[in-house]
């Protein structure tokens, strides 16, 4: 049984002390899905389990925090809070997704809840019209929006504006909001997004095509520049 923090890169990730039905000797854990640790975690407290889930998502969910954060301590700092939401959440992952998703989900909005944080007074403003007309869609999670003709002074609108944007995001079905997120929000091409997740480069395009047109359906309703 590990009892000691596990090091990726000599960032210290913590190691639960919670009940345990197996040895490392009597499981393999390396050999189990994903969604077998999830369960083990969730069900036994098993140490071993969430360890090998730390192990498999550490890197990743780091080069996923560098890519919104764009400062390695802060990439960190992410790291660190992921592993604690994991603790604390993951008894509400539900199997109809994989694992891998749930985890960039909670990882990329981990990421831009420390963003909000850090830059509550210089929020980037985005127009509608932006991502109306940009085929690789814009950032929103988060960021703040504005109607052509607003001025700086609309602070109020914005704010509306940006939680309507957020609500829109949020709803979408986690399969296409997690791709969404990395393919808009960070700017990977769909190659790096296939490859962060898994999937294959059709099932990229095929599922951040939806998400498009989801949310310019759901934003239709308060945007006219999106009944078009």
């Amino acid at each position: 049984m590990i009892r000691h923090s596990n090091l990726i890169d000599n960032k210290v990730i913590p190691i639960l002390n919670g009940h345990i039905e197996f040895t490392e000797a009597e499981l393999n854990y390396n050999e189990l899905k994903d969604e077998q640790l999830a369960s083990l975690y969730v069900n036994n407290k098993d140490d071993g389990a969430y360890n090998e889930i730390v192990n498999r998502y550490g890197e990743k969910i780091f080069r996923l925090a560098m890519r919104i954060t764009k400062n390695p301590e802060s990439a960190e700092e992410v790291l660190q809070n992921v592993f604690v939401k994991l603790i604390e959440k993951l008894g509400t992952f539900r199997e109809e997704s994989k694992l891998a998703t749930w985890i960039y989900t909670v990882s990329s909005n981990e990421a831009f809840m420390y963003l909000r944080g850090k830059n509550k007074n210089s929020s980037k403003e985005i127009s509608v019209e932006e991502f109306n007309n940009n085929e690789n869609g814009s950032s929103y999670e988060g960021l703040q929006i504005k109607y052509d003709g607003f001025g700086p002074d609309d602070s109020a609108i914005n704010v509306e504006q940006s939680e309507i944007l957020d609500k829109a995001i949020g709803e979408l079905p986690e399969e296409y909001r997690v791709v969404f997120q990395l393919r808009d929000v960070e700017g990977l091409s769909n190659q790096q997004a296939a490859d962060v997740l898994g999937l294959s480069l059709p099932a990229i395009k095929s599922r951040i095509l939806r998400a498009r047109n989801q949310l310019k359906k759901k934003l239709a309703v308060y945007f006219p520049e999106y009944k078009n």
